[in-house]
């Protein structure tokens, strides 16, 4: 079958192309420009003209594709989907839905959300919002690129703790940081590596015992999670992202706080915690006992395997594709 995938979130798009290729499949992947991302929502409004062209550009490339699916990531991109006149699956990723009545494009993102054939999801903390404008849309677990993510043994000088997330208030940030200065008083030999980027990078830069990394490459992933023995991720908003589910790839234990567990057959195994007090103590309690550790960090590997696995989510996709073609 001949796919397109539209925009890229998190990487999922690109996860999904190379499991769809594995499977036989020709994909595609398409780019818009997102002109004025950045901008505060008048400033959007401003640039829409720009974003409008853009629009009609990826309207005209599906257009000629012939495509058996299209597959469209992020809500008011449907736009695309209905411009080009052809049926579409559409995937939302957060803030694209999460409140969607404050959007810039609300009217658009409902639109496009009532026209999609089929709406996925990729966090659970999205059901109940998506459950007022479609209320058969499905919850995919973003597909994790098992062989990329692997488990590696400890080096022998690994590292203490790496904060997977970035250092933004949405992922919690305040509470991580307060977990950070309490290590720091009770624990002054424990070191934490965090990505720059966020409201909380200044405040993390001025800890004695955060070393501050400037933005990875995703290819660097990998072996910056190997290097270390706990992952603390998003503590925020119940749900997880992607560089949490790649950290349980690596067979680490990953700390965070996971508050939907219904939405799997088993429970995803973090080590819950929320405050920095809860954070702090869970930290220290992993690095005090490695053999504990080793062991959330084999079932979270298995987990992923069984839940995550790029191959089988793509094998999702597929079947959908299917079903809609007859």
């Amino acid at each position: 079958m001949r796919f397109v995938q539209v925009n890229d979130i998190a990487s999922v798009a690109s996860e999904l192309a190379v499991a769809l290729r594995k499977r036989g499949h020709h994909v595609d992947l398409l780019y818009p420009k997102l002109h004025g991302a950045g901008l505060p929502p008048l400033g959007k409004l401003a640039v829409s003209p720009l974003r409008f062209v853009d629009w009609m550009r990826l309207a005209w490339r599906l257009r000629r594709g012939n495509y058996d699916a299209v597959h469209i990531h992020y809500a008011y991109l449907g736009i695309v989907g209905l411009l080009a006149r052809v049926p579409y699956v559409l995937h939302c990723h957060g803030d694209d839905v999460r409140d969607v009545d404050r959007r810039v494009w609300a009217p658009l993102i409902r639109l496009a959300l009532k026209r999609a054939r089929h709406v996925y999801y990729s966090t659970p903390d999205l059901r109940e919002a998506l459950m007022r404008i479609r209320p058969d849309a499905e919850f995919l677990p973003n597909p994790i690129d098992i062989e990329q993510f692997h488990p590696c043994p400890l080096p022998p000088d690994a590292e203490d703790v790496l904060v997977a997330c970035a250092l933004a208030e949405n992922k919690g940030v305040s509470n991580i940081l307060a977990a950070c200065r309490i290590l720091a008083g009770a624990r002054p030999e424990v070191r934490v590596t965090a990505v720059a980027g966020g409201s909380g990078t200044a405040e993390a830069e001025s800890l004695p015992n955060v070393l501050l990394l400037m933005h990875q490459p995703r290819a660097k992933l990998p072996s910056l999670m190997a290097r270390h023995r706990v992952i603390v991720g998003q503590v925020y908003q119940g749900a997880v992202g992607m560089v949490e589910l790649e950290s349980l790839a690596c067979a680490r234990p990953v700390v965070a706080w996971f508050t939907y567990p219904e939405a799997y057959e088993e429970p995803p195994p973090f080590v819950q915690a929320l405050t920095g007090e809860a954070i702090a103590a869970a930290v220290t309690r992993l690095l005090e006992d490695p053999a504990e550790a080793a062991r959330i960090g084999a079932e979270s590997r298995a987990w992923v395997e069984r839940q995550h696995n790029a191959v089988t989510i793509a094998g999702r996709i597929e079947a959908l594709a299917i079903r809609l073609s007859r």
